[in-house]
């Protein structure tokens, strides 16, 4: 059409270029009133409490992906969540366990680095295996943030069993708040940004009230295939799959924003499985995954996928690399 204004070009690379960002927000970013506090916090705990499902509740909207299977996130993912009087900086992170292939130990370097540069560690927990989660704990020796105790999913608990819950995790002496709250249902979590809010420092906003977030439109995209992975497929395949987006292009007589992406996986079989009889599986893979992007980026795009094979590559140093899982 005559005089249509074209979109600009989807993001490149994993994380936007924050010196951009700032840049960019500086001129309609009001000034942070007298008192503003700040400041950087660390969603950290064993995998599949319920992490993410409260980052997106904080945040309002739907950024980090969330399926039942544990060891959904692989990456820290940035959250900010901007109000006139406090900016909290949040990071969803990786369950934290100790790793069993090389892939698990990028991802335990990622919770570390999380917890180590935060001012605060929210350590979250659904209270089912309280042993193995003080055990955990020590996997974040290095961090000397203070850590909040959040007990998750107490809708689902019975309430008599709850205070004495809270009394043992109080006795390891780890805690210097023990907050109850269900991510899901929103429960306790005002209170619990309220108890933030006053324990952050003084300090400016570091992103302008319009960013929710550093991560590219490139890296969600892989992101919101890969949840879709976890959530209809089983037994091994999801955690062998990795996804890697190949090209993120907008047509120029459409405007309509393409994106190809590679489904990886270690074994043909699992490649199978993924394509599905006839291609169905691969085909609803790729129509969930197009309904959540367009959702997430606010326009209507063309998704293709692709399924190959990376013999082993979860324990294989290049492989790794080369898919993105690396140290910055």
């Amino acid at each position: 059409m005559a005089g249509k204004r074209k979109k600009p070009p989807p993001e490149e690379g994993r994380t936007l270029d924050l010196a951009r960002i700032l840049a960019d927000g500086e001129e309609e970013a009001p000034p942070p009133l007298p008192g503003h506090r700040s400041g950087f916090a660390a969603v950290i705990g064993r995998p599949n409490v319920g992490k993410s499902t409260l980052l997106n509740r904080i945040l309002g909207q739907k950024l980090a992906i969330i399926s039942r299977k544990p060891g959904t996130t692989r990456r820290r993912l940035l959250g900010v969540y901007t109000r006139p009087e406090v900016q909290a900086v949040f990071y969803d992170t990786p369950g934290l366990e100790r790793p069993a292939t090389k892939l698990g130990r990028f991802l335990l370097e990622e919770v570390k680095a999380a917890a180590v540069g935060a001012d605060i560690a929210l350590f979250m927990t659904d209270g089912r295996e309280e042993k193995e989660d003080i055990q955990a704990l020590s996997l974040l020796e290095e961090s000397a943030a203070p850590v909040f105790l959040l007990i998750n999913k107490v809708d689902l608990m019975e309430r008599s069993k709850l205070l004495p819950m809270i009394e043992r995790y109080s006795g390891a002496g780890r805690f210097e708040e023990i907050i109850p709250l269900s991510a899901l249902k929103g429960e306790g979590v005002d209170g619990l940004m309220k108890t933030l809010t006053a324990r952050l420092p003084e300090g400016p906003r570091y992103f302008p009230p319009h960013i929710v977030t550093d991560a590219s439109e490139r890296s969600l995209v892989e992101e919101f295939v890969r949840e879709q992975v976890y959530l209809q497929l089983h037994r091994e395949v999801p955690y062998a799959a990795a996804v890697q987006v190949t090209e993120m292009e907008r047509d120029p007589d459409s405007d309509l924003l393409h994106i190809t992406a590679d489904i990886y996986v270690e074994r043909k079989s699992q490649r199978g499985i993924v394509i599905g009889k006839g291609g169905k599986r691969i085909k609803a893979l790729g129509q969930a995954s197009r309904e959540e992007i367009e959702k997430r980026l606010g326009e209507p795009i063309f998704l293709g996928l692709q399924v190959r094979v990376k013999p082993n590559w979860r324990q294989r140093d290049a492989a790794l690399q080369e898919l993105g899982y690396e140290r910055e």
